[in-house]
Formats: structure tokens, sequence, C-alpha cells
């Protein structure tokens, strides 16, 4: 019996290993592309090789090296020189030294864009989901108000409501202090400079 199942194991696991060479084509295989865009649920497709897109290559002291992408049709959150604040857009074009937005010309009303040269870029707000980090940015201030609040409106070791001591608020500051950081490692500001550098790629 035992000689049996061994011989019965053996054939199942030659026809499964038979039909995945079956049905395996090269041809389909993802390119390093097609995994980046899966990997980061991008659903935008591109139709040919040669698209350019914008690369922030950012070295933050929260979070260490990463690479953020602006493919035309995504929002970036900048500063610029010669405009006054920060300007959110969406990438319109992208060329090999500049990008462009497009916005309503509310007097001529029409469609116009605007070139921005990547050397006029002074920061870049940006955003990197961290699974459990990102959602203790909330999270743990959330959890020491309510903490602080539970020890405010309930009775405490004094007997009394409505006060609280220096251990629960230094609880709830810790918790508050903890999704400051957690907000620190998925939302950051990077200054353009020698060690954070922005510039223009190709898909292919």
């Amino acid at each position: 019996m035992k000689d049996f199942l061994n011989a019965l194991i053996l054939c199942l696991a030659c026809i499964l290993t038979s039909q995945a060479q079956d049905h395996y084509d090269a041809t389909k295989a993802l390119s390093s592309e097609d995994l980046f865009l899966k990997q980061n649920n991008n659903k935008r497709v591109f139709t040919k090789a040669g698209e350019r897109y914008l690369a922030l290559d950012a070295s933050p002291i929260l979070g260490g090296f990463h690479r953020f992408r602006y493919f035309p049709g995504d929002q970036i959150r900048f500063k610029a020189k010669g405009l006054a604040g920060t300007l959110r857009k969406e990438v319109y074009t992208v060329s090999d030294s500049s990008f462009t937005f497009s916005y309503v010309n509310e007097v001529e009303r029409r469609m116009e864009t605007e070139e921005i040269l990547l050397g006029n870029i002074r920061k870049i707000k940006t955003f990197r989901r961290i699974p459990f980090v990102t959602e203790g940015a909330l999270l743990f201030p959330l959890a020491g108000l309510i903490f602080i609040g539970a020890d405010f409106f309930n009775l405490g070791i004094d007997g009394k409501r409505f006060t609280t001591d220096s251990q629960a608020l230094a609880i709830g500051g810790a918790l508050a202090a903890t999704g400051f950081i957690c907000y620190k490692f998925s939302f950051s500001t990077v200054k353009i400079n020698g060690h954070n550098r922005i510039k223009v790629l190709k898909t292919y």
C-alpha cells in the first residue's frame, strides 16, 4: 500500500510538472516595468517603450533611500522657484528637463499648459504607504487622545472625575509622538539638493 501511494504521488508530480511546462510561455513573462506597475497597483498601461516619467531619488533622515515615480496623469505636490506656495498639480507631459501641467484659463475659457523646469523645483511633498506604519499615523494619536479622555472623564486613583495626572499625560503624549514619527515615515517633504534629486527616466 505504501509503495502504491508513493507511486501515485510521483505520477501526480510528473503530470503537474509537465502541464506547468506546457502552459509556460516566455513571451508572456512580465517585464521589470510590468512588475513595477503590478506591484504598485498602477492601472496605467503603456503602449510603447520610451514613455518619460519623473523619478525622485530621495534619501531622507527617516526611512532611507526610496525612489518616487510620477507618470503623466499622476498628481505631484511641489514648490518651485518663482511660484508662490505649494502647488498640487497633475503631470500632463514630461520632457527631458521639465514637465507640464494643464489648467483652465478662466479669462479666455480654454485649457492651457505651464512648463516647470526640473532645475526650478525646490521641494516635493511625498507619500509612501508603509503597512501598519501609515495607519499608525492616525491611530496612535487617536489612541493617546482616547486614553487621556478616559482618564479625564472616569474615576481616577484619587476618586475624582474631570481630572488627570502626569502619568496619563505622559502615556498619551508618547502615543501621539509615535503617531508623529509614523506620519514622517509616510508623509515627508523632500528638499531637492545633492542628496535628493529629481530626473527624467523612460520606460523600456
